[in-house]
């Protein structure tokens, strides 16, 4: 918006962020059409939703001759959330114990980073760290023992649960119309170096919805998927091919699909709101739904830790608001794991005011769920999926902490 003659106030963001409008299109002048300016992006699109929505676009189309190819700049990032900074080991604590153990065994192969020994009918087996031997597995007269990495480094646990360090380049862009955060997870190295797992994993494509900089990755999850020499992905109702991966991750290409009918899916992100389908207390099957000019907050959550106490405080908060404010904003919460007479409970001990549900085998279809609870996905009185992954405390805020706040 910044090449935009049109719009005279693109360049005052948090005046478009408050009035959630401009009444201006943004059309480049002729002569920024020109490849050599990388333009952004090219279609003619609400100024106000560039800027609050996506950010500066990071996708062109110039250079091909080709309208659905483009080429995203990855000049963003994410990073990871969740509790994956923490790894449990198991270290010698009885260390006459272990002495004889090592002087009975029967065969032992070592060598500068890793002990493997076979003692009175057991298989020993560690690495050798800093601080002596660190074991993945608890082992007679060994004590559970915690590491941690800096939170400032991304970790995702992998399929086979070991945890890895990476970096997300990515970017806010526009494909097809829908509005979307997409990245490249690249595993740099292993999280714990004295794990003993062999480090040879592909680059994964990642979609989440546009803005979000922190999401909790999962590797299953149907928004991620291991990028190979054909992938396919969709976004709302279109696929995409990624056609290639700069050596340096500092830019990806691609291209629209005419059709995929057929073709395995990659990743695939809903971009607009499908009911959830739950069941309530007594069993029977149901669905979440969405009304007309109202957000949605759907909350997954369990009766552990200290988890009651914020849906005790959410409680609170929506009871205090107006009546006319409540029409603004319905919440929903979806327990993942709890038995239906422990929800009974406590919906009667605390007048919970909320509807409460159970998750079935279906609920989580496409809805990327992770087993780092509690968060909510939030929908805006449109219908569209804002984040997949919504903080608690920003569900607060919505409820009057800070005012007038909206999905």
């Amino acid at each position: 918006c910044n090449n935009c003659n049109n719009c005279n106030n693109c360049n005052n963001w948090l005046t478009l962020i408050n009035k959630h409008s401009h009444p201006n299109h943004c059309s480049p002048p002729a002569e920024s059409r020109h490849c050599a300016m990388r333009l952004t992006h090219l279609l003619l699109v609400p100024c106000f939703a560039l800027l609050l929505i996506y950010g500066p676009l990071a996708i062109s189309s110039c250079g091909s001759g080709n309208p659905g190819l483009y080429t995203i700049e990855l000049t963003d990032s994410i990073r990871t959330s969740g509790p994956t900074h923490l790894q449990i080991y198991w270290a010698v604590k009885d260390t006459a114990r272990w002495e004889a153990t090592v002087a009975a065994a029967d065969s032992i192969a070592t060598d500068s980073s890793s002990l493997i020994l076979r003692s009175g009918g057991i298989w020993y087996q560690a690495r050798i760290a800093e601080d002596g031997l660190r074991a993945s597995q608890h082992y007679p007269g060994w004590e559970r023992q915690i590491d941690t990495v800096s939170l400032r480094k991304s970790i995702i646990r992998m399929l086979d649960n070991q945890r890895v360090i990476v970096e997300v380049p990515a970017a806010n862009i526009v494909l097809g119309g829908d509005s979307l955060r997409i990245g490249i997870i690249r595993v740099l190295g292993k999280a714990f170096d004295w794990q003993n797992f062999e480090l040879n994993h592909p680059d994964y494509l990642l979609l989440t919805t546009a803005g979000e900089d922190m999401v909790p990755i999962a590797i299953d999850q149907d928004n991620v998927g291991a990028i190979s020499r054909q992938t396919v992905f969709r976004v709302g109702r279109k696929y995409y091919v990624l056609r290639s991966v700069a050596e340096d991750y500092s830019s990806i290409t691609v291209e629209a699909m005419e059709a995929a009918r057929g073709m395995p899916l990659v990743a695939e992100l809903d971009t607009y709101y499908k009911q959830i389908p739950v069941k309530d207390l007594d069993g029977n099957p149901t669905t979440v739904k969405r009304r007309p000019g109202r957000d949605l907050a759907a909350y997954f959550f369990t009766l552990g830790g200290y988890i009651p106490q914020k849906i005790l405080r959410l409680d609170s908060l929506y009871k205090a608001l107006p009546e006319d404010k409540k029409d603004d904003v319905d919440i929903a919460l979806i327990s993942r794991y709890d038995l239906p007479d422990s929800l009974r409970a406590f919906i009667a001990r605390h007048d919970i005011q909320f509807p409460i549900y159970q998750s079935t085998e279906k609920t989580c279809l496409r809805l990327n769920c992770n087993a780092y609870l509690p968060y909510f996905i939030a929908v805006n009185e449109t219908g569209r999926i804002v984040s997949y992954h919504g903080w608690h405390d920003s569900l607060e805020r919505k409820l009057g902490v800070v005012e007038d706040e909206a999905f």
